[in-house]
């Protein structure tokens, strides 16, 4: 498994949160006080790029809305932004991508 550093806990003041990885954006999410979830911005459905709103996560091509906290989708419950696990370690966030 690939270990992608994101970046120092302490940057990270607010979730959701962009993060840009490589050339990919993703949401980085709070689940508790120290476990963190990272989410793909891209909508299962159309492909198309999901926008962070107001808090809520969006796809603008069909209006599908996404759980902050699990990626699961409202609209098509079996449907969701694929997931990777964050790990803190030494205070620097690092993605674990397959």
């Amino acid at each position: 498994m690939k270990e992608i550093l994101i970046g120092s806990i302490d940057q990270f003041t607010t979730f959701p949160v962009e993060v840009q990885l490589d050339r990919d954006l993703y949401f980085l999410m709070q689940v508790d006080d120290d476990q963190y979830n990272l989410y793909s911005s891209v909508c299962p459905h159309g492909g198309y790029t999901v926008d962070l709103i107001d808090g809520e996560l969006e796809c603008p091509l069909h209006g599908w809305t996404f759980e902050v906290h699990t990626g699961r989708c409202h609209n098509v419950p079996s449907a969701r932004l694929a997931s990777y696990n964050v790990i803190l370690r030494d205070n620097q966030l690092f993605a674990q991508m397959a």
